[in-house]
C-alpha cells in the first residue's frame, strides 16, 4: 500500500542524531525520533514515544525504538526525572509517565537481563521524582510544577492559554495566576488544552496520571521478580495502597467511573473523558460498571473523542470531538484487557479508516482529526502532519487485525 511505504521513508527521516548540547537543545546519546518531518516538532517528546514506539517494533526498527528509550532513561540519569522533551524549556516539567511500559516493550523485544537492570534502577529514580515532586496530601498524584510560576511564566502561560482559548482574557491577579497553572497541569499531563481542570489543575488528582503510576508499580513488580531483586512485594504494596487511594478519591459512585478529583474542594471534575478509561488500560478496575457507556458516548464515526459531547466553555483541541492517536490506543488495550474484544476491533478499524481516508486525500498522516467529519483538526495551531504516534498506533492496529503480516 502506498501509505505503508509513506510511513517506512518518512519515519526514517524523523530520526535526529545530535548528540551535544547546543543552544536549548539537550544532547543525547543516541539517534532519537522526533514526533514529525517538519521543523515544528524536532525534539524527542516523552509521551508521543511511547505510542510512535509501538509502531517502530511492528516494522522493523525495534533498535530505533530501543535507542528512543535509552535515550529517556539517560535524561533521567541526568535530571532525576524524563522532561517533556529534550530542550532546555522542559526543565520545569515532565509528561505521562510512560518509560516504564517503553521499558516493557523493548525487554519483550530483546529480552537483555542485563539491560533490565541497568533500566529498573534508573526507573526508580524516575518513581521517586513522582512521589516527591508530584504527590498531594491524600497520597496520590497530581501534573504541574508551580513552584517554579514566577511572574514572567504566569504572564507567559496565561498568554498561551489565551490564545489556544480562542482568545479569553480577564484583569483579575487571582484567576490569571489559576489560569498560569492550569496550563502548566495541561502541559504535564500532554492534554493541552482540555477542559478536565477548569482553572484549578493544580488541585486534581487526575485518574490518567495515577492509573499509570499504578501500571508503573505493577510493572516494576514484574521487573523484580524477573531478576530475583525480592522487592515485588514492596512495588506490590505501592500498587494496593493506590488502587485504595484511587477507590476512595476518584471513583464517583454516581456516575460508576473512575473521575479526576479536585482535592482542595473534594469533588470530581464535571468532565467525562477518555481518562476513566486509563484504569482498565493497567487492569486496576475490578469490573467494568459505566465505562462501557461512556465509551460508546464517546465513539464517534471516526473514532473515540477526547471526551463525550457537553457545553464546553472554550473549543479546546483535547475536548469533544477531537480524536487523537494515543487515546485510541488506550481505549484499545482497555476494551482488550476486559474481554470486549469486538470493540476493540471496532476502535481499531474506525481509526484506520480515518487516517487511510485522510491520506488518501492529503498524502499525508495528521497530528488529529474531527471524530464526526474527519477531517484534519485544527483547534489552537494549525495541525502539523504528524509521523509520530500516529503512523505508530495505524501501524499496531493494522498488524494487531491482520492486515500487515508479521515477519
Amino acid at each position: 500500500m502506498e501509505i505503508l511505504k509513506h510511513i517506512e521513508v518518512n519515519l526514517q527521516k524523523t530520526v535526529r542524531f545530535n548528540q551535544k548540547d547546543e543552544g536549548e537543545f539537550i544532547g543525547l546519546p543516541y539517534p532519537y525520533t522526533a514526533p514529525c518531518t517538519e521543523e515544528m516538532f524536532t525534539s524527542m517528546y516523552y509521551w508521543d514515544t511511547y505510542f510512535t514506539n509501538l509502531g517502530l517494533i511492528k516494522c522493523g526498527m525495534a533498535q530505533q525504538a530501543k535507542y528512543n528509550v535509552d535515550n529517556m532513561l539517560y535524561m533521567v540519569e541526568k535530571y532525576g526525572f524524563m522532561l517533556n522533551g529534550n530542550m532546555t524549556r522542559y526543565l520545569n516539567r515532565s509528561q505521562p509517565p510512560y518509560l516504564c511500559f517503553m521499558v516493557k516493550d523493548v525487554f519483550e523485544y530483546f529480552g537483555d537481563k542485563e539491560w533490565l537492570l541497568k533500566a529498573y534502577k534508573t526507573l526508580c529514580k524516575e518513581y521517586k521524582f513522582w512521589q516527591t515532586e508530584r504527590q498531594s496530601e491524600n497520597g496520590l498524584n497530581f501534573y504541574g510544577n508551580y513552584k517554579v510560576m514566577d511572574e514572567a511564566l504566569t504572564n507567559q502561560y496565561y498568554n498561551a492559554f489565551k490564545e489556544r482559548s480562542g482568545g479569553y482574557t480577564t484583569n483579575d491577579p487571582y484567576e490569571r495566576q489559576k489560569i498560569a497553572n492550569t496550563f502548566m497541569t495541561h502541559c504535564e499531563s500532554g492534554w493541552d488544552c482540555c477542559s478536565r481542570f477548569d482553572f484549578d489543575g493544580e488541585y486534581y488528582n487526575p485518574v490518567c496520571l495515577n492509573s499509570l503510576l499504578y501500571g508503573f508499580e505493577a510493572i516494576m513488580c514484574e521487573f523484580s521478580k524477573v531478576l530475583g531483586l525480592n522487592e515485588d512485594s514492596l512495588w506490590e504494596e505501592h500498587a494496593n495502597t493506590r488502587k485504595t487511594k484511587m477507590q476512595k478519591y476518584l471513583w464517583n459512585e454516581k456516575e460508576q467511573l473512575f473521575m479526576d478529583w479536585n482535592f482542595k474542594d473534594n469533588r470530581h471534575s464535571k468532565v467525562k473523558s477518555v481518562a476513566s478509561l486509563y484504569p482498565m488500560f493497567v487492569k486496576l478496575a475490578d469490573e467494568v460498571k459505566g465505562e462501557k457507556q461512556l465509551l460508546e458516548d464517546m465513539t464517534l464515526t471516526y473514532g473515540v473523542s477526547c471526551s463525550v459531547k457537553a457545553d464546553y466553555r472554550f473549543p479546546l483541541q483535547w475536548d469533544y470531538p477531537n480524536v487523537w492517536a494515543p487515546l485510541q490506543f488506550m481505549s484499545y488495550i482497555a476494551c482488550k484487557n476486559y474481554g470486549f474484544d469486538e470493540k476493540a476491533i471496532d476502535i481499531a478499524r474506525r481509526y484506520i479508516i480515518l487516517i487511510e481516508k485522510n491520506f488518501d486525500k492529503t498524502g499525508n498522516l495528521w497530528e488529529k482529526y474531527d471524530g464526526n467529519t474527519g477531517e484534519v483538526a485544527n483547534q489552537d495551531y494549525n495541525a502539523p502532519t504528524m509521523m509520530g504516534w500516529t503512523a505508530g498506533v495505524y501501524l499496531r492496529f493494522k498488524y494487531d487485525l491482520g492486515e500487515i503480516l508479521n515477519d
